[in-house]
């Protein structure tokens, strides 16, 4: 029998990401295409993966506390850079989501001046400093509600108490598919982006705390997710151009690299 990869299960806290991760928290079940990814290609390197279920909040606690080893779906920032090693998986400029019909605004200093407006984010996510600094100057003036999931989000959205959010497209599309909105409604959702909101690199964190040994057999193993092309082909099999704003492949990154501004490539020069 070949020696497994991995010296224990690997323990990958989930939270609802839209298709990117699916939970049942009646059920246990997770899914979603990070979950099947890590299963697949887990089986094939001899890792097992496991995924507890807790909020987005207690996932990144989890794992900057060595009680799990891998945050998915995150972009490098330098208050994570302290406590992980970051793997690179996709390019990512987060985007403004909006149900309302008037004309979306088209910058950070535009948002900011909307009067009456309710933005809502969702605890944790982080998209580094412009991104914060826009929720903290939204903040002191009483425009900002957090939640604790895009789910909650969408439903305020419909029901009118929210008239905002920044986020991934794919992250919020996928929660619209797994709630169920119609085809109808979600088309009524709007994508459209923002200046101020620099791009940037999402991938996956590998705690300090995971062995050195295990930490590398993951590190290959998300590498190799990466180089063919996984996460991509399965979000663009899932959801429509409009809906994939928000990801585009990454040119050959270095494992730590910094987040660029100008990181989008044409088809021709970048991997997937």
């Amino acid at each position: 029998m070949p020696r497994a990869a991995c010296s224990r299960p690997i323990v990958v806290p989930a939270s609802p990401l839209g298709s990117l991760f699916v939970v049942n928290d009646n059920t246990g079940a997770v899914g979603g295409i990070y979950a099947d990814v890590l299963r697949d290609y887990g089986r094939r390197a001899g890792c097992e993966f496991v995924f507890p279920i807790v909020p987005r909040a207690r996932a990144e606690f989890m794992v900057r506390n060595g009680l799990a080893d891998l945050l998915v779906a995150s972009v490098q920032v330098p208050e994570r850079d302290a406590w992980g090693s970051f793997v690179p998986m996709l390019g990512t400029e987060w985007v403004l989501i909006s149900y309302r019909s008037d004309a979306p605004p088209r910058s950070t200093d535009e948002l900011l001046e909307k009067p009456d407006i309710r933005f809502n984010a969702v605890k944790s996510f982080n998209d580094g400093p412009a991104y914060l600094a826009m929720l903290a100057r939204l903040d002191s003036r009483h425009k900002l509600e957090y939640v604790n999931d895009t789910e909650t989000i969408v439903r305020k959205m419909l029901a009118g108490r929210a008239d905002y959010t920044v986020m991934p497209s794919t992250i919020f599309a996928g929660t619209l598919a797994e709630m169920g909105i119609s085809d109808a409604q979600r088309r009524n959702f709007h994508y459209s982006q923002l200046d101020g909101i620099p791009a940037s690199v999402a991938g996956v964190y590998i705690s300090s705390a995971t062995t050195k040994d295990d930490a590398s057999a993951i590190a290959a193993l998300l590498v190799q997710i990466r180089q063919d092309g996984q996460l991509l082909s399965r979000l663009r099999a899932i959801f429509t151009p409009d809906e994939m704003a928000s990801n585009f492949a990454l040119p050959m990154v270095k494992l730590g690299a910094r987040k660029n501004r100008h990181l989008r490539q044409s088809p021709a020069t970048s991997d997937n």
